[in-house]
């Protein structure tokens, strides 16, 4: 009797245990099945989206090939028509040149100026012994003058704007050429009639404006001598605002064909803040537009 209650214990946890192992199995079968579908699915998606990242980059690649063929037509449309959009518009107008720093140069303008028959007096650079050696100043000036002098850079600045704005060469004036502390290409022999400044900076602050471009800002408008202030697209730190807040006329891109015509059109008469930067007012100034279309 014992052996027989064993024998149908066994049987029954037998039954069992295959009932379960054959529920598992069917269970996973299941769900490989589930598996296998949904990484189709996913298979599928991914190659859905793949096809239309392909397309869409496809797009964008064609637009910009487009958009790069429009761009290399408009600089040569630029470069064709510059010419004749500046030529003689500063007919006779003597100018002359400041670059209130040597972090950049900026002798391309003089050929633009040329173009626009201007009578470019002289170019004129301030160095940076102007504002690190100012022991040396104080020295040359008093060698020149047999004065001494406290506010030295701002003296020499005025004195070397009023020297260019008369057209004389002053001693001092001379002198600090001689000494490295200004570099001057052309002569001062006649009064000007228009100053262009161009700044920008490699260095952050504010001295070197105030000490140099304020002053011959200054100068200028004193002495009824029109001014504007330049630089060029990429400088590191610009003047663009200051001379804004300076109430002169600006071009803050005149490395490219197109600030250069605007720098000649706000000489002509079409004074204002222009250019790519935040400050301009506008890209170029507004000039009498071509009649619309019908």
């Amino acid at each position: 009797m014992v052996a027989n209650v064993k024998y149908y214990v066994v049987t029954i946890v037998s039954i069992f245990l295959a009932i379960g192992i054959g529920i598992f199995i069917g269970f996973m079968l299941d769900a490989q099945d589930i598996l296998t579908s949904q990484k189709d699915d996913i298979v599928s998606q991914l190659e859905s989206r793949f096809d239309y990242l392909k397309e869409e980059n496809q797009k964008i690649k064609k637009e910009s090939e487009n958009t790069n063929k429009e761009n290399k037509r408009l600089e040569e449309f630029n470069r064709i028509v510059y010419p004749e959009m500046v030529k003689d518009r500063l007919s006779g107008i003597k100018v002359a040149v400041i670059e209130t720093n040597d972090d950049y140069v900026y002798s391309g303008i003089n050929q633009t100026l040329e173009l626009a028959g201007a009578d470019i007096k002289s170019n004129t650079t301030i160095n940076d012994l102007m504002m690190t050696d100012v022991e040396k100043l104080k020295e040359i000036y008093k060698n020149v003058t047999g004065k001494e002098e406290e506010n030295i850079q701002k003296t020499v600045i005025r004195e070397v704007t009023s020297s260019l704005i008369k057209g004389e060469t002053t001693p001092l004036v001379q002198a600090l050429k001689e000494q490295g502390i200004i570099n001057i290409s052309g002569i001062y022999n006649e009064p000007l009639q228009y100053i262009i400044i161009a700044g920008g900076s490699n260095d952050k602050g504010d001295e070197r404006y105030k000490i140099i471009d304020e002053n011959i800002i200054d100068v200028a408008k004193k002495s009824n001598i029109p001014v504007i202030g330049i630089e060029k697209e990429n400088v590191k730190y610009s003047y663009i605002d200051k001379y804004k807040n300076s109430r002169i006329s600006s071009v803050d891109n005149v490395n490219s064909i197109i600030g250069k015509i605007t720098l000649v059109l706000a000489m002509d008469g079409h004074p204002g803040n222009y250019g790519v930067k935040p400050s301009a007012e506008s890209l170029a100034p507004a000039i009498t537009p071509l009649p619309s279309e019908q």
